[in-house]
């Protein structure tokens, strides 16, 4: 009687954690589901708003006004623009956590690494503190010299930044693939001396030949200094540079293409 008191106690302790485990299962299935679900609705709730502001947005506004094809459209807009938003939170996480791991040790170099990363995503004046301290501390560092005059450039302090371009360019002029002298060229140009700009973009041209971005930019300071006709003809051969740009080169060509065009008409 006892052994068999026993084995009935312990099959009824085996039956409660059985159906302790399947009430789990239960329980964390149905949080999943509902949790789906909500995420379900929420996502058909924002398809609904996005429809409903399509509508009234002018020319395209049509489109979304058709039974079910509106509908989807609407569906197609949503899901991109919550795809677009997942990529820029992820990379936001990712530069944050590359700041924490850059900044925990400070020397020169990695404030330099800090620096920029801050300017390559669009934070130029946070990046110029980082610049000037890598500066001082690897003064003979190009790369730092040459990042320091765009942060300075992009934050319109353009006196600042041909001198930090100016010496970028004495360690070696042809950093970044020239672009030391393309942008101490429009450095001159935006401080109001167009004449040096064409001086650097001469250099540059004798060391690299003329590129779309080059030719562009000087047609602008021709432009700036009045010399019309001049001017005209350099934006106008920017067409036949960009149709000779090797193929990695195209899509920076086609922006100064556009540019020159723009540049021609105004």
């Amino acid at each position: 009687m006892a052994a068999r008191a026993s084995s009935v106690a312990t099959s009824h302790r085996g039956d409660g954690f059985s159906r302790l485990f399947l009430f789990s299962l239960v329980i964390s299935g149905g949080i999943t589901v509902f949790n789906c679900g909500v995420r379900f609705l929420g996502y058909f709730f924002l398809v609904f708003v996005a429809m409903i502001v399509l509508r009234q947005v002018p020319i395209i506004g049509g489109v979304f006004r058709i039974p079910l094809f509106g509908f989807f459209l609407s569906a197609a807009v949503v899901s991109a623009l919550v795809a677009r938003g997942g990529l820029f939170l992820s990379e936001r996480h990712r530069i944050g956590r590359d700041i924490r791991e850059i900044g925990a040790v400070d020397t020169p170099h990695n404030r330099g690494r800090l620096g920029r990363l801050y300017l390559l995503n669009g934070r130029p004046r946070v990046a110029v503190g980082h610049l000037e301290a890598a500066v001082e501390g690897e003064p003979d560092e190009v790369e730092w010299q040459y990042r320091l005059g765009d942060a300075l450039a992009s934050s319109r302090q353009h006196t600042r930044a041909i001198q930090a371009f100016e010496r970028a360019a004495e360690l070696n002029e042809q950093h970044a693939y020239g672009q030391v002298l393309t942008k101490l060229a429009n450095s001159h140009r935006a401080s109001g001396d167009p004449d040096s700009a064409l001086a650097v973009l001469d250099r540059f041209e004798v060391l690299h030949g003329p590129t779309p971005e080059s030719a562009c930019r000087r047609g602008l300071c021709l432009k700036a200094l009045g010399r019309k006709d001049e001017a005209s003809r350099a934006l106008a051969s920017v067409g036949a540079l960009v149709a000779q740009a090797a193929k990695y080169q195209r899509a920076e060509a086609y922006r100064w293409g556009f540019k020159a065009a723009l540049a021609r008409l105004f």
